[in-house]
């Protein structure tokens, strides 16, 4: 009974751990720098790591969709006869997981944002305006008028919206295109 008591002991303290992904952190091994950065309250870093173990659960579970989905898809097109239907469900439901993923992110990310005061939110600000300046350091590295190296940092994909890994997405998030009013002014002289 003793270690039956101590077994469950270490099962429910390894639990919450077990939940997250790989580069997750919990509570415990929580962004130390961004802790002090925006001077998160102990409730906030408690709240934030929830919504992180939230976030990783249902990543875990939509990768396991992706999966099956991707061996259902292996299956009908190795079929001696094609159909056409089988395989186009299969692609409309990992589009359909893929467009889920990126709106949940979303959902998650402004629940974070709401934990914040106005002075965190501030300070939050400050570090995007930063990170939208990555791609023109690395530049100036790469022309020698700054020493700016940033090793593993893959700076293709950094800038106003990053790229970011969705279970299903094939493709890229279609991007607005900004309104460019001299192409209306453009096309209606052509027309002319």
């Amino acid at each position: 009974m003793k270690y039956a008591v101590c077994l469950l002991i270490v099962l429910l303290a390894a639990w919450p751990a077990a939940a997250q992904g790989p580069g997750d952190p919990g509570p415990g091994r929580f962004w130390p720098q961004i802790v002090r950065y925006l001077e998160l309250t102990p409730q906030q870093i408690l709240d934030l790591a929830r919504i992180q173990t939230e976030w990783s659960r249902y990543l875990t579970g939509k990768t396991r969709r992706v999966a099956q989905v991707e061996s259902e898809l292996r299956q009908a097109t190795l079929a001696p006869v094609i159909d056409p239907m089988a395989l186009g469900v299969r692609y409309m439901e990992l589009e359909a997981i893929c467009r889920e993923s990126r709106d949940t992110d979303n959902k998650y990310r402004e629940q974070a944002r709401k934990l914040l005061t106005a002075q965190q939110a501030a300070r939050l600000a400050t570090l995007e305006q930063a990170y939208r300046l990555l791609p023109l350091i690395a530049e100036a590295d790469a022309a020698k008028l700054m020493d700016a190296p940033m090793p593993g940092l893959n700076l293709a994909a950094v800038g106003s919206p990053a790229a970011r890994s969705y279970p299903g997405c094939r493709y890229p998030a279609p991007r607005p295109q900004p309104a460019n009013p001299n192409s209306e002014a453009e096309n209606s002289e052509t027309e002319n």
